[in-house]
């Protein structure tokens, strides 16, 4: 079931906000422990310089005032207007109610404001991944390349894109 857009705050997740940041990304089976001490060494970034400093940028969903989801996305070193976006997750208690999908449409926004015309979003290519392919193909992405064995024999490096207007 899906939750309306009202039901949702899109936030900037303060300091405090860290510890349960980290939560949800221990709780999602996708992510490993290179995954979680990744974005942990992104957050203390973001924490340390704040939004208007850092490389990485967070957002983040709140659902009755909790943290049900976070994104973090920032420029592409020695691109102009190209931006990566390096995390999107939602807590798993939170899946399928379109939590996903607000937090994306808002980076989208956020890049934008920001300059950015293109988005990148990688993924794997193990089975497991499949879900999240076919979220970036559904929400308006191409499926710009593959690289085979990338990650490791037998999981492939998916790349997603989306180009914005200039404006």
């Amino acid at each position: 079931m899906a939750i309306s857009s009202t039901e949702l705050e899109l936030v900037i997740p303060t300091t405090t906000d860290g510890l349960t940041i980290l939560e949800i990304a221990r709780g999602i089976s996708l992510f490993d422990a290179g995954d979680v001490d990744t974005i942990q060494e992104l957050w203390t970034e973001f924490a340390t310089r704040g939004d208007s400093e850092s490389w990485y940028h967070f957002l983040g969903a709140s659902k009755s005032g909790n943290l049900a989801g976070f994104a973090c996305y920032g420029r592409r070193p020695l691109t102009e207007g190209t931006f990566d976006l390096y995390w999107i997750a939602v807590d798993s208690r939170h899946h399928r109610q379109g939590i996903g999908e607000f937090l994306l449409k808002h980076v989208e926004a956020q890049v934008q404001s920001r300059g950015g015309h293109l988005l990148i979003a990688e993924t794997a290519g193990k089975p497991a991944f499949e879900p999240t392919r076919h979220f970036y193909l559904g929400s308006g992405y191409e499926l710009e390349g593959r690289l085979r064995d990338f990650y490791a024999i037998g999981d492939d490096l998916y790349i997603f894109t989306r180009h914005f207007p200039l404006g």
